[in-house]
């Protein structure tokens, strides 16, 4: 990865931060060998995203990241989503992947249908805790 590649990388995960911080949630970003993962929370929820950058039409993943992201949710008990940004900050579920044999696949244009925002996540959040 070339040094404006990380340099952009950097900034749109400062404005992702600065994105979910305008809702109340403090992130804290896990960095390992293969994956960027974020995990974010308000105190009362907890979510854990997969940071797919730089923004691309196709992802490609492969598999056992997903097992581990998954178990790591699991384990945290955190609701596990998919988070790329270009313009703004896009959230996939994880039913949007396909699979491609050893790799899941994110076709973000296929997926559009299932894409929303952040605000969307808080404002389900914010009902479930209302109607508790």
């Amino acid at each position: 990865m070339s040094g404006v590649e990380n340099f952009q990388r950097v900034t749109k995960i400062t404005e992702i931060k600065n994105e979910l911080k305008e809702y109340d949630f403090e992130m804290k970003l896990l960095r390992d060998a293969e994956s960027y993962i974020a995990i974010a929370g308000d105190g009362e929820a907890v979510y854990i995203f997969l940071l797919l950058l730089p923004y691309n039409d196709r992802f490609k993943i492969k598999k056992r990241h997903i097992w581990k992201f998954k178990t790591l949710a699991y384990k945290f008990k955190a609701k596990p989503y998919l988070l790329t940004y270009q313009v703004m900050t896009t959230v996939y579920p994880l039913h949007a992947l396909e699979d491609a044999g050893e790799y899941f696949v994110l076709d973000t244009e296929k997926s559009k249908w299932l894409m929303f925002s952040f605000d969307t996540i808080v404002s389900e959040q914010l009902q479930q805790r209302l109607t508790a």
